[in-house]
């Protein structure tokens, strides 16, 4: 019986053993999912906070976008402001230089009017206003010519105008 017994005793060991390795092999299955689900929590954490991270670059993006929208309207208003004014101003200056050759004209006293510059009425002015007046198609009406007469002019100051 010696050798029953020793053959049990091994069959036993081997049972044991059996079991040992089964429930170490277990034990370090679950040891691994446990490493496994900690490491995708820390991946998923990762993505979270570089999700965060980039949700915040894009708002302060976002914020400078429109802040540099907000100021290119303001100047685009402030331009368009300017640019009328500017109009304006050539349009004034073109009036007063035609006046000024006209009276000339009229009066037959040379006046030196400078002209406007060619790039300020090509930006601002539209048409540019010739340099000469030509001379005048038809003799001025008689009432204006009657202005010019000395007597009618002493009349009129006398008036008070």
């Amino acid at each position: 019986m010696a050798p029953a017994v020793a053959q049990a005793g091994v069959r036993r060991a081997a049972v044991i053993t059996e079991e040992e390795r089964r429930r170490n092999r277990m034990k370090s299955n679950r040891l691994s999912a446990r490493r496994s689900r900690m490491k995708r929590q820390q991946y998923v954490d990762d993505l979270t906070a570089l999700a965060d991270r980039l949700r915040g670059e894009n708002e302060a993006m976002r914020s400078c976008i429109d802040g540099a929208l907000r100021q290119c309207r303001l100047l685009e208003q402030e331009n368009r402001v300017l640019t009328a004014h500017a109009r304006e101003l050539c349009a004034a200056l073109m009036l007063r230089n035609s006046q000024l050759r006209l009276l000339g004209t009229v009066t037959s006293v040379t006046l030196d009017v400078p002209g406007v510059p060619d790039h300020l009425v090509q930006l601002y002015g539209g048409m540019q206003m010739p340099q000469t007046l030509p001379s005048l198609p038809t003799p001025l009406p008689l009432e204006i010519q009657m202005l010019f007469q000395p007597d009618v002019v002493d009349a009129v100051s006398s008036l008070g105008f």
